[in-house]
């Protein structure tokens, strides 16, 4: 009946600092027209009331609605560390109660800065005055005692760039590059390649560990060791001196014990630090430098000797506040043995994966001891980015190494060495990202398409690294916000669940914002790099697109403020005619950013219709939260800047914006700025250009390229986008795969990074128009969904899954000699619009039945010459023959 109970998008989170959660549920039915109408939720402070159904901490009573998701929670104040245990039944559309849901969980975090006692630690071993050194990974431990039987135990933690903890010899958790990056503190930028006003908040993540097993009675020693990460990034000074100050930890164990008494330990002066150990380097864009001989056996056991370490110092505590991490953490999530090995140059041997990915080596070897083992990796066009690690044996026997503190983006591993090196060294690729689920699966019978997907889940994966989407995994790294706010975050979400990640980025790209002008940079975390107005616009369409796919309008709430001075500031970029022609001073205005060829489109084109475009989703925002004298304000913005794009770009003899390539049509038409008496014209045009002067090939960059294929489309003209897209020369998908890609590249020509997920944004189609898998705005996150499959070029079927927060969709469709068949489920407590594509004559079926006879589904008439039905939830089987 029920599956999937959630708070805050988490099966049963431990350590959450929201104050009111929001609580959710999937209604499970094989039934037809299986609904909701209300519902009651209770919350406990422990599982025998719970299972005796008293909700001491909140009773919600039995609720009049069929909301199953953002259910806010709304009983007592919650307390720090408390735990919730909750339950959820419903009424059904008859006015029957169900039985109680299966109990679910949620732990809060540490509320109040006072219930922090822990001290950041740090180790003196730091020159501060260096710009490119960094010492030793420094290892903190500190033995304690267990007098009597332990209930629970919980251990918060944070350590900066990067930590791994440790308790009694183990590591504790799976994650890896934890925490989550985000703007940590203040710093001193400096060297800059682009002048940029800090006035960035600040925030931390830390962790919260149930760590009850990991304690034993008697002696006990817990431990840390730190990476540089980003808060102390001194490897890449291209865009300037980044970096926030040397390592640092923060750690407080709480322990409860069977008989009602507690126990805490804190970091603090008391805590010991060596830097001895084996990680003499590590840095996020050269890797790292391990020597084995260094290995402190035991150093997080009780019993290690630690006589030669120092006393931890303590050190400054950073500017932000420490917060709940609200993302997901990265972790080790496949494993690739290697396709092949061969001799690339005398004592160089070449590893291939056989895909490009990003993550690290695990190697296993033997051989004498201080025998080196540099390892150098490089994506597909061999490329390296100087990205490399180095294993120095300690001999006697096999050893195994992993680095812990780097990531690198590579198809090839290279590793010098003799030839008795060679034949004593075993390679894996370790593929390693945030760890956000899959919810979305398609194919069909075009396996181009295939391809194109498969590479697209892969780049995708590849740049979500600590909570952030970069644009690479090598060369920068860099959470640029046009690449993934606008981009390819549609596709993101169909692919993955990226609720939790798109909810921590929005805070990111808050926390950049200047709040004095309203100025969004171009990355968030700031990290420098080029842009424009399209990239700070993330700030609006992203949590518009978690309204729109999850139904969430708290995101929306709560940075309604500075989205609305983001668009604020871009009226104040305008010209007298309300063009956008700048952003900050000394900024780097891309525009529409890696065309096949050089650009060509004006900037100011690509950045007013962006303004144009963010202020009509504003006016929505505004008009979903109650912001009634806004609505009208964000339209007279949008209205103007679609005047002011008119005036200065279209031509109306010639019924085309500019010089007439397919972006400068596109992105009037995408946005609805074409008056309605040109959009015709302006559409053939568009047209026109694609199949004659481009040979029905894309002449469009990183914004305009996913927005074609959906113009197209909802013109009637899907069958050309299907070409455009099916191409098999330049430039085009097709090529790229032709000549090895297992990624999706920066450019069509494949000129640079072979790994970049901003084109990805095609991939929505798949979903949307080939599978015609919709939301609908007017009933977001899919309660109600609009089905409307297109059939086109020589498709034979296409099949697509994705689990939205109210349940499993499918679509699946076969068009044969004898007519089109779609089979569909939709979840429970859902309807859909179905839209068929119907010649005239077509006589309709659904599960063998004339549709007029089918149980849950009324017909809506004709639409655009197809036929539309309103179906309720479950599963369907529509014929058009």
């Amino acid at each position: 009946m029920f599956s999937h109970l959630k708070c805050e998008y988490a099966e049963n989170p431990l350590g959450i600092d929201i104050r009111r959660p929001r609580l959710s549920w999937v209604l499970e039915s094989t039934h037809r027209a299986a609904s909701q109408t209300g519902y009651q939720v209770l919350v406990s402070s422990g599982t025998e009331m719970l299972l005796a159904n008293k909700g001491d901490l909140w009773d919600s009573g039995r609720v009049m609605s069929a909301d199953s998701s953002q259910i806010v929670y709304n009983g007592l104040e919650p307390r720090s560390r408390q735990y919730c245990c909750w339950k959820v039944r419903i009424w059904d559309g008859n006015g029957v109660p169900s039985d109680w849901s299966y109990a679910a969980q949620w732990e809060m975090a540490l509320l109040d800065p006072a219930d922090w006692q822990a001290k950041w630690i740090g180790t003196p071993a730091f020159d501060p005055e260096s710009r490119t050194y960094t010492p030793p990974s420094p290892f903190f431990r500190k033995v304690f005692e267990v007098p009597k039987t332990v209930s629970s135990a919980r251990v918060y933690v944070c350590g900066l760039g990067f930590y791994e903890l440790y308790i009694n010899g183990a590591k504790v958790g799976d994650h890896v590059l934890s925490p989550n990056q985000t703007n940590y503190d203040l710093r001193d930028l400096d060297q800059l390649a682009y002048p940029f006003d800090d006035k960035t908040a600040q925030r931390v993540d830390y962790l919260t560990f149930d760590v009850t097993n990991s304690l034993i009675a008697g002696k006990n020693a817990i431990g840390a060791i730190l990476g540089n990460g980003w808060y102390n990034q001194r490897d890449r000074l291209a865009e300037g001196d980044m970096w926030y100050g040397s390592p640092r930890l923060i750690v407080q164990l709480e322990i409860k014990f069977a008989d009602g008494t507690r126990q805490a330990l804190w970091s603090d002066e008391t805590w010991s630090v060596s830097d001895a150990g084996p990680i003499i380097h590590n840095g996020l864009f050269t890797g790292e430098r391990y020597d084995a001989r260094l290995e402190m056996d035991s150093w997080s056991s009780p019993g290690f000797d630690a006589a030669t370490w120092l006393p931890a110092i303590l050190m400054p505590a950073p500017s932000g506040r420490l917060t709940a991490q609200y993302s997901l953490p990265d972790r080790v999530v496949g494993t690739i043995a290697s396709v092949t090995s061969i001799l690339e140059a005398p004592e160089v041997t070449r590893f291939d994966f056989g895909q490009n990915l990003a993550g690290w080596a695990r190697i296993r070897v033997e051989g004498a001891r201080g025998t080196s083992v540099p390892m150098q990796f490089a994506e597909d066009n061999d490329r390296a980015y100087a990205q490399s690690d180095c294993y120095v044996l300690k001999g006697g026997g096999e050893e195994i190494y992993e680095p812990r503190f780097t990531w690198h983006g590579f198809r090839f591993m290279d590793v010098v060495g003799t030839s008795e090196l060679r034949n004593r060294i075993r390679v894996e690729a370790r593929v390693v990202h945030t760890d956000v689920e899959d919810t979305g699966t398609f194919q069909c019978s075009n396996e181009l398409f295939n391809r194109i997907l498969h590479n697209c889940r892969w780049s995708q994966h590849s740049n979500m690294h600590c909570g952030v989407p970069s644009d690479c995994p090598h060369r920068e790294r860099v959470g640029y916000t046009g690449d993934w706010g606008h981009v390819s975050a549609e596709a993101a979400i169909f692919n993955f669940d990226m609720s939790r990640f798109y909810t921590k980025w929005i805070n990111d790209i808050s926390d950049a914002q200047n709040f004095d002008t309203g100025y969004v940079p171009h990355s968030a975390p700031y990290e420098g790099g080029g842009g424009g107005p399209p990239w700070g616009s993330a700030f609006v369409t992203l949590p518009w697109l978690l309204h729109l796919y999850y139904a969430d309008r708290r995101v929306m709430e709560e940075h309604y403020t500075g989205m609305k001075r983001w668009v604020e500031y871009l009226k104040t970029r305008t010209d007298k005619d309300g063009i956008v022609v700048r952003e900050e001073p000394g900024d780097w205005d891309l525009g529409e950013w890696a065309t096949p060829t050089r650009i060509e489109i004006p900037p100011a084109l690509v950045s007013t219709c962006y303004y144009a475009h963010v202020a009509q989703l504003m006016a929505k925002c505004a008009g979903l939260l109650g912001k009634d004298a806004d609505i009208a304000y964000f339209k007279s913005l949008a209205d103007a800047a679609a005047t002011a794009v008119n005036q200065r770009f279209f031509d109306e003899k010639r019924g085309q914006y500019w010089e007439g390539r397919q972006g400068a049509n596109v992105f009037p038409l995408a946005f609805g700025l074409v008056p309605p008496e040109h959009r015709k014209a302006v559409f053939d045009r568009l047209v026109e250009i694609i199949v004659n002067d481009n040979h029905s090939h894309f002449d469009t960059g990183i914004f305009a390229t996913r927005l074609v294929l959906g113009v197209l489309t909802a013109g009637g003209w899907g069958d050309l986008a299907y070409d455009m897209m099916n191409q098999q020369t330049q430039p085009s998908f097709g090529w790229q795969i032709a000549q090895g890609a297992t990624t999706l590249w920066e450019n069509w020509n494949g000129e640079s990074s072979h790994n970049h997920a901003m084109f990805g944004g095609v991939c929505q189609w798949f979903y949307q128009a080939l599978a015609g898998i919709n939301p609908d705005p007017e009933v977001p996150g899919f309660r109600h969904i609009v089905i409307r499959p297109y059939p086109l070029g020589n498709l034979s079927h296409a099949e697509a899954r994705y689990r939205s927060v109210h349940g499993e969709i499918g679509s699946s469709w076969v068009k044969n000699e004898e007519g089109f068949h779609l089979n569909l489920t939709i979840p429970g407590n859902c309807t859909a619009t179905v839209i068929l594509p119907s010649t005239s004559g077509s006589r309709i079926y659904e599960s063998g039945l004339p549709v007029a006879k089918a149980a849950g589904v009324s017909p809506l008439g004709l639409r655009e010459g197809c036929v539309a039905f309103r179906i309720e939830s479950g599963s369907y089987r529509f014929s058009a023959v």
